[in-house]
């Protein structure tokens, strides 16, 4: 059998004084200084070769693929996207390589539309203090007149023609008063879609999440920065998941529906966050479009300002 040799080095010559001072008799006289050399030359011991252990079991041995679940072990376990921070991954721009979006997250988004109504002449005068004047996308804004259109007074008249004299300039889609509300437009006319992010300046953008639409609200300064310049900033914003059992019963309808969790959710237990509605087949196959719409959008007015809503 293979031997290796092991060198012990006994120190330094006042150690080895002094431990042989310690040990002698009393009595003894000191060793000489050649005597003394002998407790400086190295001791060789030889010993047997250390036989490894076995780390891995047999049958890992002779199948390697066997031992590959030893490796997930390893990695850091992650958390699966919520919808809401899937589509805001896909709206996001200048994300490093890897990144995947999460709850918290400042990011600089693109969405699909952004929607604009009566407050479009404000957002057009914010616009143009900043310098622009052509608009990053015409395709991006869409224009809908529809919380004043009973004014019939001179200023208003004035503001509507402004806003449709501006879009007819831009080259936007523009919808004027009676034509209907605008967040009914966004969906009828197919702006808002499943799995895309549309932002309007107005607190029921909610809306579009009954249809699986990433809907939220933007300021007018916001708005104003996606005219000019295609995007906008977003805190991605945590979530919250409703799950629905069994089926709408006849005579209930959405508005029923979100004023119960009205109730239930009073003390702003989900204040600004994304609410993901969820069910089975046979649940979610009970409520009608027209009813999902009226739940999200009145989450932003009866569950404490909640900024996003879907229901899937």
């Amino acid at each position: 059998m293979a031997a290796r040799q092991v060198v012990l080095s006994l120190g330094r010559r006042a150690n080895v004084l002094r431990a042989y001072a310690l040990a002698r008799p009393c009595g003894t006289r000191t060793p000489s200084i050649a005597s003394q050399r002998l407790f400086h030359k190295p001791r060789i011991y030889t010993t047997s070769a250390v036989q490894r252990l076995e780390d891995v079991f047999h049958s890992q041995r002779e199948d390697p693929a066997a031992a590959a679940f030893l490796a997930s072990y390893q990695q850091t376990p992650t958390t699966p996207q919520t919808l809401t921070e899937k589509i805001v991954q896909r709206y996001s721009l200048g994300l490093a390589e890897g990144k995947v979006v999460k709850a918290g997250d400042y990011v600089t988004i693109s969405p699909q539309h952004c929607m604009t109504h009566d407050n479009s002449w404000p957002v057009a005068l914010k616009f143009m203090s900043i310098g622009a004047s052509k608009l990053h996308s015409n395709r991006q804004v869409v224009m809908t007149l529809d919380h004043d259109v009973q004014n019939k007074s001179e200023a208003n008249l004035k503001k509507y023609r402004q806003i449709e004299e501006f879009a007819g300039k831009q080259g936007v889609d523009f919808y004027p008063a009676g034509r209907g509300i605008g967040h009914q437009i966004m969906v009828e006319e197919g702006y808002a879609w499943p799995g895309t992010m549309v932002v309007a300046s107005d607190s029921h953008s909610n809306m579009y999440g009954g249809i699986g639409c990433l809907g939220t609200p933007v300021v007018r300064t916001d708005a104003a920065s996606i005219w000019a310049t295609g995007k906008t900033w977003f805190q991605v914003p945590p979530n919250a998941k409703i799950h629905f059992h069994g089926v709408m019963p006849k005579g209930v309808t959405g508005k029923d529906v979100i004023v119960a969790l009205a109730g239930l959710f009073n003390k702003d237990e989900v204040l600004n966050h994304a609410l993901e509605f969820s069910g089975s087949e046979e649940t979610m196959m009970s409520i009608p479009i027209d009813d999902r719409l009226t739940i999200s959008n009145m989450v932003c007015r009866l569950l404490s300002r909640i900024l996003v809503s879907r229901l899937r």
